[in-house]
């Protein structure tokens, strides 16, 4: 009798163990679906998705695990895709999504601001943490200073150059303020994504100002993605 709760226990354990990992690889299909859903989306889709309405529920967005993943992954609404955002150099591709929820964080990048528009003023997107680096925001961290974000509606594909990474208390606001912008003297983009996890109260930050703008052609997605080392250490407030 021992022998068998032993094994059960140990069985449990591993189960216990390998939840993050399952979580992770759910998430990497959900987002290579989302990122495939966005490729059939004309620049017209992507307008008229700006114009719907969209929660932005902050309180309501939770650590990931395997739970929660498969809960928000149906909720998700893929007429909220607005746009994409490239960043070669962390092997980043992800839909833009209108709005803060759980199941759009689960998605792609998030917008944090109503009306907020492309290269003007503070661009601000959310994105889960996670461990694997080639999925959501999980290298989000690994970013370096000079590193390109690329962002569009397929309209327009707008280039910012990282120039500071930070790691703030959860409760500063002023990351995502378009004061930010105004006192850099140019369109920023601020990337915001939990330091590890949401229990350490702290936030990490990459801000990039407006380096060039050009319309979309469909050479956009050819791009190299691949994985970079260790960022730079960020600025800590």
């Amino acid at each position: 009798m021992k022998r068998k709760v032993s094994i059960l226990l140990i069985v449990i354990g591993l189960f216990l163990i390998l939840l993050p990992t399952v979580a992770d690889m759910i998430l990497k299909i959900i987002s290579d679906n989302n990122a495939d859903n966005l490729d059939q989306l004309t620049a017209e889709d992507l307008q008229r998705n700006m114009l719907r309405d969209a929660d932005f529920d902050f309180n309501g967005v939770r650590d990931v695990d395997l739970t929660r993943t498969l809960i928000g992954s149906r909720n998700f609404d893929p007429n909220l895709i607005i746009g994409q955002i490239i960043i070669e150099d962390i092997n980043l591709n992800l839909p833009i999504v209108k709005g803060v929820s759980e199941s759009n964080l689960l998605a792609g990048a998030a917008t944090m601001k109503k009306d907020q528009i492309m290269g003007k003023n503070n661009y601000t997107l959310a994105g889960h943490y996670i461990k694997r680096k080639d999925t959501l925001f999980g290298g989000l961290m690994d970013i370096k200073k000079g590193s390109i974000i690329k962002i569009t509606d397929k309209k327009i594909v707008y280039e910012y150059s990282v120039y500071n990474t930070a790691v703030v208390s959860d409760t500063n606001l002023a990351m995502i303020s378009d004061n930010k912008s105004n006192q850099r003297g140019t369109p920023i983009i601020s990337l915001m994504t939990c330091y590890y996890s949401s229990k350490t109260g702290k936030r990490f930050f990459a801000l990039g100002e407006l380096v060039k703008e050009y319309p979309y052609d469909d050479t956009f997605n050819k791009v190299k993605l691949y994985s970079v080392g260790v960022s730079s250490s960020p600025t800590e407030y």
